[in-house]
């Protein structure tokens, strides 16, 4: 029975217009940060969400398809700021959030950053390109 909810789960998430933000909150060294609070802003239409991250420093946002912009704050933390995450409809986007210490009026913002990789599932893609030498 569990099997069957959690594929129902699925094919419900797949049929709408959301997808995802997951993550982890975390400070230098590595270690969970439980206290943070997450708000993830529509860059487009400037709706806004607010969650806590977990006790162990993960969190997840559900939101419509779009570009978002996540902004994280904790006491005794620098505020970490990433704009433009693209989150396609029905996919889960990776985000993790290494906070600095210091004051919370400080602030990191990232602009240019690695693409964001799909870790939260197995799938696998290749581009192969050929070229004829004939």
């Amino acid at each position: 029975m569990p099997l069957l909810i959690a594929v129902a789960a699925a094919s419900a998430f797949a049929q709408t217009d959301q997808g995802r933000i997951t993550g982890n909150v975390l400070d230098p060294t590595g270690a969970a940060v439980a206290s943070a609070t997450l708000e993830v802003q529509n860059q487009e239409t400037g709706a806004t969400s607010r969650v806590g991250a977990s006790s162990t420093g993960n969190y997840v946002v559900v939101v419509p398809a779009g570009t978002y912009k996540l902004t994280v704050t904790a006491a005794g933390f620098k505020q970490f700021v990433r704009e433009n995450i693209t989150v396609p409809v029905a996919t889960t986007v990776g985000v993790d959030a290494t906070l600095e210490i210091g004051a919370t009026s400080e602030s990191v913002t990232v602009v240019e950053s690695t693409p964001i990789l799909k870790t939260e599932s197995g799938e696998v893609s290749y581009n192969v390109q050929t070229k004829y030498a004939g």
